[in-house]
Parts: C-alpha cells; structure tokens; sequence
C-alpha cells in the first residue's frame, strides 16, 4: 500500500512539474533569456561563434519583426526577418562585444497564441568607437505562437531614468 502511494504521489508530481515546465509562461521565459543569450556577443568569441549566433536567431523572429528603439534611430521600424539577421550578422562581425543581461522579469501575459514580455535589463552593444547601448532599459517583447513555436514579432527599448538604475 505504502509503495502504491508513494508511487502514485512521484507520477503526481512529474505530470505537474511536467504540465508547469511546457505551460506557455515558462515556455516564453525560456525563450526570452534564450534570445538575450544569442543576442549577447562576448569579446573573445570567435567569427565561427558569432556566424553560429547569428544562424540561432532566424528560429526566434517572426516573418516580420516590428522594432522601437530610442538609441538607434535606423533600427526604428518594421523589417523582414532576412534584414533583422543580415544586421544581426552586420553586428556580430563588427562589435567588440555586446552583452543583454536580464535584471528583472517583471511581468509574463499569455493569451492564446500571444504572449507579452515586459522585462528590466542591463545592455551593452559596443562597436569600435563608440556604444550606441549602455545602460539599463525596460524591454517588452510580443510573442507569437506559430507551427514554428513561439516567434518575436515586437521589441521594444525604453532607457530607464537614472533614478530607476539598478
């Protein structure tokens, strides 16, 4: 008898911790830090580790990606995945580094196929003269879900207040 429970409390907890894991809150978180690792560059990666990012980035955008940014003025707009790659690529051969660490997740909306990410972090992207990212931002990323999995349609940069740095 006490087999039988103790087995049928183990199933319990793996189908629960199995229907938490795949729920499409924690499916998007990952995919949120996943993006934020790709799009992170360190200074001593290689050129076959940044073309590698840059070919990992193709599966998180949508067909279009809609972007808002208040450091990059060019970047402002709604561009097809082939242009958001071929910068994507631009910015792997020619920054120092870039780095996107996550600082605060602040809120996880799903509903039905769309998710919105609204999140704090700390950006760098720095290029041989100058950084047109530094510093802390509130980001919101809008999800879409496709037979593809879940696809970035929208990002948006917003620079934090100095008062509101971490």
């Amino acid at each position: 008898m006490k087999r039988a429970t103790l087995a049928a409390a183990v199933v319990g907890i793996l189908v629960a911790s199995g229907f938490w894991w795949f729920s499409p809150t924690q499916v998007i978180k990952r995919q949120t830090k996943s993006l934020l690792d790709i799009l992170t560059i360190e200074k001593s990666s290689g050129k076959v580790s940044r073309q590698m990012g840059t070919q990992s980035l193709s599966q998180f955008l949508a067909p279009q990606v809609e972007l808002e940014t208040p450091t990059i003025e060019e970047s402002n707009g709604t561009f097809e995945r082939a242009d958001v790659e071929s910068a994507f690529a631009w910015l792997c051969n020619q920054a120092k580094q870039t780095h996107f660490k996550l600082t605060e997740l602040q809120s996880i909306t799903t509903s039905g196929n769309q998710a919105q990410v609204r999140l704090k972090l700390d950006g760098l992207v720095e290029l041989p003269t100058y950084r047109p990212v530094d510093g802390n931002f509130f980001v919101t990323f809008n999800w879409l879900k496709t037979a593809e999995g879940w696809q970035l349609t929208y990002a948006k940069w917003e620079q934090t207040p100095y008062y509101f740095k971490n």
